[in-house]
Parts: C-alpha cells; structure tokens; sequence
C-alpha cells in the first residue's frame, strides 16, 4: 500500500577540523534543525508522511546520535522567514560553542532537483547549500529527502577509508563532503502507508536504530547505514512501486573516509536480538508498524528501541513464526531466534495486511475520522455531533414515535496513538492497552453546547468507559457503560429556570465484535439504560423510562460500533446501523436504520 512520496533523499558532509576527537573527551556541541513539509507547490500533489519522516529522524538523532533534545529543532510547513530564523537560532547555538559544532540539516518534502519547497515556496539549493553553510560549525551534515537525487549526488560511488575508532558522531579529523540520495538519476522516491513514511529515511532510521550494525561493535558507520537502506529501499520499491529506487552516494573525504554516525550504547532503552538464520522483522504493537528489519545471517543485534511492546517475526516456507516483547524504560530485553513460536493468530500478520485506520479502538497520531449516516427513526435517535446512542436524558413526549428522518455525524482527530479528541467539544477518549490484549478506554467531556434566547447556554456532559476483549483472531467481547446529563445556564433576567446536571442518564451494555479478513466488521450489542436522579427536590427535571437496547449500541470512547461495517479500503468503508428499544414501563418500542460512511483521512 505505497504512494509516490516524489522524495529523494541527500546527505551533505562538509567536515573540517584538525584534531582526532575520542569519545570520552568529546565537547562538540549537536545542533539540529528538522523540516517536515507536506504542502506541495503549484500543481502538485499533497505529501502524506514528510512529517512523520522528521519526527522519526528526530527520535534518532536524540535516542542515539549524541543530540541533546534542546539542540533539536522539529519544524512543519514553516515559511522562508521561519527557515531563516531557525538558521540564525542554530547559528548562535553554533557561535557559542565556539565553532566546535556539529550541525545537521533535515529537509523532507517536494523538490524539482533543483528547488525545496517549504511549505510550497521555492528554495533553490544553492541557496539551501549556503545557508547550512552559513552557519558555521566545524561538522556540517545537510538531510535533503525530495526527489531527482541523481542531479544532487552524481550517482558517484562510495570509496571507504579504514575502520574507525570509536568516536562521538563522527570524526572531526576527515575533511570534505559526502553526499547520500535515496534515488539514482531522475528516479522518484517512494513512501508506504504500512511504514508511515519514506522507504529511504525509513530504511536510514531502522539502520541507525543499529539493524545496519554488521559487525556488532554498537555504533553504526557511514557505509553500513547506506548499504542497509540501500538494500532495503531496492526491495520495498522493487515489490510495491511502479519504478525501482536505487539509492546513491558521492564521497570525497580526507583523512579517515568513514564517519560514525550512531552509537547503541546511548539508548537508554534496547531490544537484543541473537539471530541464527533470519530475516527477522520488528513491529511495534501499538501502531501495527515496522520499525526495523534484520538481512539474513548469523548475528547478534542490538536495536535502541523505545518503551513499548513489540513483536519479533519471520517467515518461513509460508509460515510465520513471531513472539512478543516488552521493552522497559531505563533497561533492555534480550530474545533468541529459537524462541519464535509458529502462530496463526494476529501476532502472524503483523506488518503483513494491517486493520483498516477504522478498525483501530482509537485513531493513530495524527489521522482524522469523518463519519455521517442518515435515514429513519421512531423518536429521536441522535443529534447532528453527538454518539449515535445517547446517554442524556430523553425529555420527549413518549407517546409520539412516528418514524421521521434522523441525521447522525460527527468528527474525532488522534492527537497521540492512544488520545483522541471528539471535535468540537472537548470530549476525549485515552486508550490503555493494546489491541493484542485488554483494552480500557475512558472517555470525559462537554459533549455539546449551545444557546437558546430562553433558557440561557445548554449543554450536556459524559463520562463512560469501554473495555476490549480478545477473544480470537480478530473477535474480542466489548463492554460499554456511560453516564451523562444536561444543564443550563441562565445569561439573562425572564429565562426559564437553570437545570443542573442532577439528572444522569446511566447506561451498560455489553456485546461481540468480529472483524472478517480486514474487510467486513460485525458488532452486536445489548445494553439498559435508565435515569439516575441525584436531587429528588430538583423540580423541573422529568425521568425518562428505562429502556433495553439491541444492535448498535455500543462505543469505544466516542466512537459509535456500527453493526455492519464495510471496508472498501483501509479508510473508507460503508456502515450500517440498527437499533432496536423497548420500554417495558410505557410498552412503547423505538427503531433506528441508518446507512452512512467513515473517512480516515
């Protein structure tokens, strides 16, 4: 599932200095500034993942790369005079360390072979090339990943020095200029949705994270980061791109011709891997991604991975063997090739065919989800913003249940992995828990607000929580309960009288959830719902009757389960939704049939 990201990737080296620096005596001082910029100029395209590419570079640089997170600047879409601000920042940054300075440029977004484009607007590399210069520091390192790369590196080879010793970054006593480009040529570069970003940068960040590190000596070298992400960035767009990538190299440096770029040793946090045969692959539970890949052979690797949950897999003749890690903070976990188990269950496809953006119990960073549905209801389903099954009280005459169009909708972003935020109120829900295992969602917030000349500011808020339990390959049981009420707020003299949130609508339910082969989603559900009074004497509230529920009645955080749930793609898909309630006290029976959409975008 690739897109063309039109990214080509180009790293500047001028190195200069006369003094070899060891690692225990080094003081230079790491200064970075990181550009992710989607915004594409005339008659171009959007980019998706530009800045995904700089947080992860980012994360790198900070994680093993010696670079206080301080000295990181991580921008998005910023103008030219942002761009030129940050550079006098880092030049400052650079001109109180007295030149003794490491300086690294990011760029990644659109590019003709001959101009950037921040945030649309043309910025020819000339231009770029004197402003990094510009800043002064004795290592400068320039990060281009845009397209034509070949215009950029000549398509020139790579001519190594002898081993380094262990040095801090890179080794101040070379000289010269190195040039890396994720394309040959005019070649295009490429981006995945199953990897959020770039195939080079990805591939350059996975080598840093030290898969590159061929000879297990903890830090990661020029060569052995190129050689890395050239190989995998070959066989990504080999497999999945209409055009080949082949990532290329201009070197010409004196002195020592290889330059470390990353040590292991500085992640406080790691994953060691003793791999006998391979290729394995390492997939970060919690977003479904991969975040590094071992080449076939006999090593052993040690990966500067985050906190978090992982899986270790490989494929073998068709099947897939894999197990689950945890990183800790502040410690390391260790894992054999032998201990792989074969597996069928979710664990086996893990980087394979991911779940639909929707299937997730909450949005990843980043993503919006957009849904609308509309049809027929006897009474009020829903109002136009809110869950389509409603925790607030119901004030409407009983007795009028004449089936009459209803409107459902509403907007949610993902403001982490785990945070979601019901726009646009602030309503949000907070994931503990992975999809792999138990799942707990809470929600809170001021569900909706609003003005009437008579009564004031109305409103109403909720709290609730979900839990998610696997049960099978893609089946879990869910759990829903939820309380809410309404208020008003008197603004002015003659209003009708302020109702506080005394009376809560409360609500349970309970039911199964299937997701069929990433492409078909069932929920079916049961809940009771009935109204809980916590001020007897409050004399304008009106209790509503309880209410048993069947169908589409369950959430996770504000997200509404339809009961049918079509994937024609990994964002887009077709729902369907029925309700069926019944109120034993007045016999009186409400159905909802709504059809409707879902957009991740």
């Amino acid at each position: 599932m690739s897109r063309l990201l039109l990214a080509v990737v180009a790293l500047v080296f001028v190195i200069t200095g006369v003094a070899k620096i060891a690692l225990a005596a080094s003081s230079s001082r790491r200064v970075a500034i990181l550009i992710g910029a989607n915004d594409p100029p005339p008659g171009r395209a959007a980019l998706r993942y530009a800045h995904e590419d700089a947080r992860h570079m980012a994360d790198v640089l900070t994680r093993v790369g010696g670079f206080a997170p301080g000295d990181v600047h991580l921008l998005f879409e910023p103008s030219l005079a942002e761009v030129d601000q940050v550079m006098a920042m880092a030049a400052q940054s650079v001109k109180d360390a007295g030149g003794d300075a490491v300086f690294l440029f990011y760029y990644s977004g659109h590019s003709d072979g001959q101009s950037v484009y921040p945030k649309g607007s043309a910025l020819s590399v000339q231009d770029l090339r004197a402003r990094i210069g510009g800043v002064g520091a004795r290592v400068t390192l320039g990060i281009l990943d845009t397209c034509r790369g070949g215009t950029w590196t000549q398509a020139k080879g790579l001519s190594l020095g002898p081993p380094l010793e262990q040095v801090d970054l890179v080794p101040l006593s070379s000289e010269g200029t190195a040039l890396l480009s994720s394309s040959s040529g005019l070649e295009s570069a490429h981006e995945a949705e199953a990897i959020h970003g770039s195939f080079f940068t990805h591939h350059l960040v996975g080598g840093l994270l030290g898969a590159a590190d061929r000879d297990g000596d903890g830090i990661v070298t020029l060569d052995e980061a190129f050689e890395y992400a050239k190989d995998h960035t070959v066989q990504d767009s080999a497999r999945t791109a209409a055009t080949v990538q082949h990532p290329s190299f201009d070197v010409q440096l004196r002195g020592r011709q290889n330059l470390v770029l990353a040590q292991i040793a500085k992640s406080s946090s790691w994953l060691e891997i003793a791999e006998t045969k391979g290729p394995l692959e390492v997939i970060q539970l919690s977003s479904g991604v991969t975040v590094s890949e071992l080449a076939p052979g006999a090593r052993r690797a040690r990966l500067a991975l985050p906190p978090g949950k992982y899986l270790v897999r490989k494929v073998l003749d068709g099947k897939a063997y894999a197990r689950s890690v945890e990183v800790a903070p502040s410690s390391g976990v260790s894992l054999a090739e032998e201990q792989l188990e074969p597996t069928s269950d979710r664990l086996a496809i893990k980087g394979g065919d991911a779940p639909p953006v929707g299937a997730s119990t909450t949005l990843p960073r980043g993503f919006w989800d957009l849904w609308l549905a509309a049809g027929i209801s006897a009474g009020p389903a829903t109002a136009l913003g809110t869950g389509l099954h409603e925790t607030t009280p119901r004030i409407e005459d009983e007795t009028k249940l004449e089936r009459t169009f209803t409107l459902a909708g509403g907007i949610a972003w993902g403001i982490t992995d785990r945070l979601s935020w019901w726009l646009p109120v602030p309503a949000f829900a907070y994931r503990f828990g992975d999809r792999d295992s138990f799942e707990i969602v809470p929600r809170a917030g001021l569900t909706s607000i609003g003005y009437s000349g008579s009564s004031g500011i109305l409103g109403s808020v909720d709290l609730g929580v979900a839990l998610r339990i696997p049960t099978a390959l893609d089946q879990g049981l869910v759990f829903d309960a939820a309380a809410g009420a309404r208020f008003s707020i008197n603004t002015a003299s003659g209003q009708e009288q302020a109702q506080r949130p005394t009376l809560w609508r409360a609500f349970s339910g309970a039911g199964y959830t299937w997701l069929i082969d990433n492409r078909v989603g069932f929920t079916v559900g049961a809940s009771i719902a009935g109204d809980v009074l916590f001020d007897p004497s409050d004399p304008i509230v009106r209790r509503s009757p309880v209410e048993i529920s069947f169908g589409s009645v369950l959430s996770l955080g504000y997200r509404p389960l339809p009961l049918i749930q079509v994937y024609l793609s990994s964002r887009f898909s077709i729902d369907g939704y029925a309700t069926w309630s019944y109120a034993p006290n007045t016999k009186t029976l409400r159905d909802t049939y709504l059809l409707g959409i879902s957009w991740n975008f």
